[in-house]
């Protein structure tokens, strides 16, 4: 109960506050007779905030690189590019789930698949099952998986890259729980 009464006031402060700070502008600048134009002024502290939940909630495609970074220890090839994508909201612990798919040259796809290997990654059939993962499975359409290597870390993370038949995707996914 304690733990719903908390979540209801964190909520009311990150609404209320921006909705409070708006409603003050907007009355000075009535009072102060300004230009009825001016008034839209009034809805930036609602914007920003809007804009932080929204990034939140659906990160960019820097946040899908910072990934593929920390799963594969290299930079995200230049040739890369990320088709879909999802992630869930870290819980309180700040453990996530994240996958996306991406397409790259065929050298990159090397370079990966070597960089995997000098990582420690297996080469072994991917069982870690997430509704992030099952999203992007379903985008890739037809294409099957041609290998998948695995890494699970000290750190109770799990990573998985995917190469797909195709020769130029792959699904990328990272787990920490």
């Amino acid at each position: 109960m304690e733990l719903i009464i908390a979540f209801l006031i964190i909520i009311i402060l990150v609404i209320g506050i921006p909705i409070g700070i708006s409603f003050l502008i907007y009355k000075w600048i009535k009072k102060k007779g300004f230009d009825k134009r001016l008034r839209i002024f009034a809805l930036t502290p609602i914007l920003i905030v809007g804009y932080f939940i929204y990034g939140a909630i659906y990160p960019s495609s820097d946040f899908y690189k910072t990934d593929f970074k920390e799963v594969t220890n290299m930079d995200f090839p230049n040739s890369g590019i990320i088709k879909y994508k999802t992630a869930s909201y870290p819980d309180h612990f700040g453990d996530y789930t994240s996958s996306f798919l991406a397409e790259f040259e065929q050298a990159d796809l090397k370079k990966l698949e070597n960089q995997l290997k000098e990582n420690g990654f297996e080469k072994k059939e991917n069982k870690m099952h997430s509704n992030e993962l099952e999203y992007i499975e379903q985008k890739k359409g037809r294409k099957n998986y041609s290998k998948q290597y695995i890494k699970v870390t000290i750190a109770s993370k799990h990573y998985s890259v995917g190469f797909l038949d195709d020769n130029k995707s792959i699904i990328v996914t990272r787990v920490s729980w």
